[in-house]
């Protein structure tokens, strides 16, 4: 059976129950009945491979089934697991679209902007004061007493510093999206900018080369990819605004609020996790030969979480 035909065999099934919910009271005795049929659904539509959006959709229903009658909330622990194993891969790949316009508006602006500052130096000063040029330079010095640090901080506060500093520009990243998703976008872009100049200044001396890309090469993986999911499910909010087709502008808010929690989740630990590299690994006085391998390894990771996680048979997508 085709999802078409699916939806509108059970349609006035997941109608009746959402009017019986919205009363509470006056429906429960019905909503057993009820219930093992719509579970019976969410099942089916797993199994059968229909839209994330349609399965996400029946699996809240069910919860609030669920919460109605047993006064506890279906979630469980493993909720948000599954929600990175399955869900979150899933999602992003049904985006693929806005990936693609977020992944131009990082990477050309930095590969432009790098290859001007690249084939001239002097470039670079359009795009940064020569005081943070200075400061970026003297970070990734052979002198630095910690790489890519400014001051003499340890690990630990440095961990809580980049926690700050990359989960805050991934939520405003996320949370400017609701303007139109243009915001989002241009967040995205002045990210892109400013890696594209620092890459290329630091990248012209060989002082400093081996020093910045052996710093950043496996951190990066994560928070870059951080950062690109926070544009993606910015943009998404935006656009469900700004073209909410047949649904209320309310309704299609919440619709993609749903449907972009796991995004916004990934992005946020994603960003934890560069964090963590970045306090504890990146600094340390390792060959740059390890951290190279040790960046290969991570970047291989999220190309391959994305691209086959989620996939394989059994793996029910959740709310």
């Amino acid at each position: 059976m085709k999802q078409a035909q699916f939806e509108a065999a059970y349609g006035a099934l997941w109608s009746e129950i959402d009017t019986l919910l919205a009363k509470r009271a006056e429906g429960r005795e019905a909503l057993p009945e009820q219930y093992r049929r719509l579970c019976q659904c969410l099942a089916l539509a797993s199994q059968r491979g229909y839209s994330p959006q349609l399965v996400s959709y029946l699996h809240g229903l069910v919860a609030r089934c669920h919460h109605a009658l047993y006064g506890v909330a279906a979630e469980r622990p493993t909720v948000l697991l599954q929600w990175l194993r399955a869900d979150l891969p899933r999602r992003v790949r049904a985006e693929w679209k806005l990936l693609l316009l977020v992944l131009l508006c990082l990477l050309g602006p930095a590969i432009a902007i790098g290859t001007l500052v690249w084939h001239d130096a002097h470039n670079a000063f359009m795009f940064a004061s020569p005081e943070e040029l200075t400061r970026m330079h003297q970070m990734y010095s052979p002198s630095s007493v910690k790489t890519g640090r400014g001051g003499s901080e340890g690990d630990l506060q440095m961990f809580g510093h980049y926690i700050w500093n990359n989960v805050s520009i991934g939520f405003r990243t996320f949370a400017s999206g609701i303007f139109g998703g243009v915001p989002a976008l241009l967040s995205v872009l002045f990210n892109g900018m400013k890696m594209g100049v620092v890459a290329a200044w630091l990248s012209l001396d060989p002082a400093t080369r081996t020093n910045f890309w052996s710093f950043v090469v496996t951190h990066s993986s994560f928070e870059l990819t951080g950062l690109v999911l926070s544009g993606v499910a910015g943009v998404r909010l935006g656009m469900a605004l700004v073209k909410p087709g047949r649904l209320s502008r309310r309704r299609a808010l919440q619709e993609a609020s749903v449907q972009m929690y796991p995004v916004v989740a990934g992005a946020a630990l994603l960003t934890v996790l560069a964090a963590f590299f970045e306090a504890f690994w990146s600094a340390s006085s390792l060959a740059p030969a390890v951290k190279y391998s040790v960046g290969a390894v991570c970047w291989a990771m999220v190309f391959l979480f994305f691209g086959f996680a989620g996939r394989e048979k059994g793996v029910h997508a959740t709310r």
